[in-house]
């Protein structure tokens, strides 16, 4: 250790040490016990089952087919991160819904349940969460971007980096 511990307080750090150890550090400091990571992996891979997953090549061909006019209009790529990861960076064309907020919103950009959508995350389980809750609400056509934008970047795709704060780029009002 790089510092010594006073007598007293040397038992309250040995289990402080040791309640560090049953616990593991997730992406950005978050922590979550091995137990709650466990039934996480559980719960993603039950899902995997009944939800479709589309590769970020296939996703670029279908957003680029079209140059002058874009996308298809049935088509839409919903981010469902953290509003901090969508300001740092999104996939082209994608549209901003948090997973927290998903089922309130998702009317608002996709009325029709016929329409295709593909939502994406960081890394590709939230948002089978999330394409799973939407097939439960009715829509028809719900993938997950296999890999996130994770997937998406290590397939050598481009992303859009924001330039403006959250603030100043969506409608505020109330619902």
């Amino acid at each position: 250790m790089p510092f010594k511990l006073a007598s007293k307080s040397a038992a309250l750090a040995r289990s402080a040490f040791a309640a560090a150890r049953s616990t593991h550090v997730l992406a950005r400091g978050f922590q979550a016990s091995r137990l709650a990571a466990s039934r996480y992996t559980d719960l993603i891979a039950a899902l995997k089952s009944s939800v479709s997953e589309t590769k970020p090549a296939d996703l670029w061909e279908r957003l680029t087919a079209d140059p002058l006019h874009g996308p298809p209009a049935g088509l839409h790529v919903i981010d469902v991160r953290e509003t901090y990861e969508w300001n740092e960076e999104f996939i082209p064309y994608a549209k901003y819904i948090s997973k927290g907020t998903l089922e309130r919103d998702i009317e608002t950009l996709v009325s029709n349940p016929n329409d295709e959508i593909v939502v994406y995350c960081a890394g590709g389980a939230r948002s089978i969460i999330a394409a799973e809750s939407l097939q439960r609400m009715g829509y028809a056509k719900v993938t997950s971007l296999e890999g996130g934008i994770g997937g998406w970047k290590k397939a050598g795709l481009g992303t859009f980096v924001n330039t403006k704060p959250y603030s100043e780029r969506l409608d505020h009002t109330e619902v």
